[in-house]
């Protein structure tokens, strides 16, 4: 359908604002959902042991449902966006068409021209006006259609770009002998990377350019193609961004919002240099707070790669730095130790889940680390998957609430990992070590003696914990009213835990340069065991 004055004219704002409203609902309708099935689907393993294809299955379910509410949210945020512009064009059009008529001239709505009205001029200095009056409304009406056209080609982009892929049959030739990314769905990880691979280069490069945001989060597929895929969908993003924000829109807020992140994004990549790679974005997702998976070094290369979870507040855009930091620190000590094999630790910011709030009672319950389990496991099977060489001594590690995801992923059976550490813990979800690894030796947790996260006993200096004494007693309070659901600090006496020396002060110093704390975290991501010091427990033989 041609875009013309005319169809401006005669569309109805309201109906893209029924839309958008119905697009919203079916984006919490699926929220809502994947709690639902979340809870109802939890414990289907442990009811239902030999039914290895029925959780196979839910867990691919799981997936789908998670990835279905954003592109649901942002067609709903199109298509409002739309329905605000096409009522701010309209409401120009009219002024536009009022002048018109009230100079003598008559406006064609199909041709986006004015002319003069018969019997209109009636002297000669209105004859004189006209040409330039013509010419002036001319240029208006060309300006106005050129922005209607603009504005239905970027709606249409934005809709179609939220809508599930397409694939084989009538896909064009290019992908007559290439797998469907519909066919990947639910697959493991292992068999995305052995579809992956059986593709051509030229079939992989395609899906990259075709499908960015779908590649860069389909674990199984290595961290080189992903952080292109990554890079990609982020430019493509921006570059909707700020043509949504050229046009009326009441989601600017939103929009600048989004904007935001994905410049602080574009600046971690710059700092990072070919060091960063960008294994997962959404900039606009948990209703702006943001998704990020990003690496220092490349964990299919990498013989050491390290996976971090942040805890409480955690956000792309507000924490990004001070996370991006505790990756460098980790990734440069244990690389240290890694003597004549310098560059052979990758380590993983992994914001990969909606992090607890501080302003409401998230943090008292178990579902943000439940829902953030799958997406996690998918992940390190994935890095399993797309390793190159012998397999790498891969580490699970979280901080604070972030350790409850590890947890919840661990005591699943199915985490693969070497080693898990933790910080600052508030419990994992477990009593005892050996029911997150098969050799509770490979099972670390510290905790300064000044963290009341790890230990809700603790009545000190609200300042060591956070910036000011204000949120120091929220976050005291939150994590302290949470010990109940996340159970015993995995530092706590019986846990069965090694427990290494923090020598830092409160919650979030774990990272300090020269500190104990970070040097222990460091040994252990780089298999010296036998350096790190412990309050108590049982060092496993370094890895050789």
């Amino acid at each position: 359908m041609t875009v013309t004055l005319a169809l401006l004219r005669n569309t109805d704002p309201g109906a893209f604002a029924e839309a958008a409203d119905a697009w919203a609902r079916l984006a919490e309708a699926m929220d809502d959902r994947l709690d639902e099935f979340v809870a109802d689907s939890r414990d289907l393993s442990t009811v239902w042991p030999t039914g290895t294809e029925a959780e196979r299955r839910a867990a691919a379910l799981r997936v789908e449902i998670a990835d279905t509410h954003e592109p649901c949210r942002r067609i709903s945020q199109a298509l409002r966006a739309h329905g605000d512009a096409v009522w701010q064009l309209q409401g120009m059009l009219g002024a536009i068409v009022a002048e018109c008529a009230g100079n003598g001239l008559t406006v064609d709505l199909v041709t986006a021209t004015v002319s003069v009205a018969p019997g209109s001029v009636t002297g000669t200095a209105q004859a004189a006006r006209m040409p330039g009056l013509v010419q002036g409304y001319n240029e208006q009406l060309r300006d106005l259609a050129a922005r209607a056209v603009q504005l239905d080609e970027q709606t249409r982009a934005a809709v179609r770009a939220g809508m599930p892929g397409t694939g084989g049959p009538g896909a064009g030739p290019e992908f007559a002998t290439c797998t469907p990314l519909d066919e990947v769905t639910g697959k493991t990880p292992a068999e995305v990377y052995d579809w992956w691979q059986s593709l051509s280069r030229a079939q992989q490069d395609r899906l990259i350019r075709d499908f960015p945001e779908r590649i860069g989060w389909l674990d199984g597929v290595p961290a080189a193609d992903r952080d292109e895929a990554n890079r990609t969908a982020l430019e493509n993003r921006k570059q909707q961004v700020l043509q949504q924000l050229q046009l009326p829109t009441l989601e600017r807020d939103a929009l600048e919002k989004e904007l935001r992140n994905i410049h602080k994004v574009e600046e971690a990549l710059n700092r990072l240099g070919d060091r960063g790679f960008l294994l997962g974005a959404d900039a606009g997702a948990y209703d702006g707070h943001g998704k990020l998976v990003i690496a220092v070094g490349n964990p299919d290369t990498a013989r050491h790669a390290g996976v971090w979870v942040p805890g409480l507040d955690s956000t792309l855009y507000g924490d990004m730095d001070t996370n991006l930091d505790r990756m460098i620190q980790m990734n440069r000590e244990a690389d240290r130790l890694t003597e004549g094999r310098g560059g052979d630790v990758s380590t993983v910011y992994w914001l990969g889940y909606d992090a607890p709030d501080l302003d409401n009672p998230s943090v008292l319950s178990e579902d943000r680390s439940v829902a953030g389990r799958d997406p996690y496991l998918n992940f390190m099977n994935g890095l399993r998957a797309t390793h190159e060489g012998d397999p790498a001594h891969l580490v699970a590690m979280g901080h604070s609430y972030g350790s409850t995801v590890v947890g919840e992923a661990a005591k699943t059976g199915g985490l693969p990992v070497d080693d898990i550490v933790v910080a600052g813990s508030p419990g994992m979800h477990v009593d005892d070590a050996s029911r997150l690894h098969g050799d509770a030796r490979h099972v670390w947790a510290g905790a300064s003696s000044t963290d009341p996260v790890a230990d809700a006993k603790f009545l000190g200096p609200w300042d060591k914990i956070v910036a000011g004494p204000v949120a120091g007693v929220a976050l005291w309070g939150a994590e302290t009213a949470a010990d109940g659901t996340h159970g015993d600090a995995p530092t706590s006496p019986g846990f069965g835990a090694n427990n290494w020396v923090a020598d830092t002060g409160g919650h979030t110093s774990y990272w300090d340069q020269g500190s104990d704390s970070l040097k222990n975290q460091a040994r252990i991501l780089a298999g010296m065991y036998s350096q790190t010091t412990l309050n108590s427990g049982e060092r496993p033989e370094d890895i050789r």
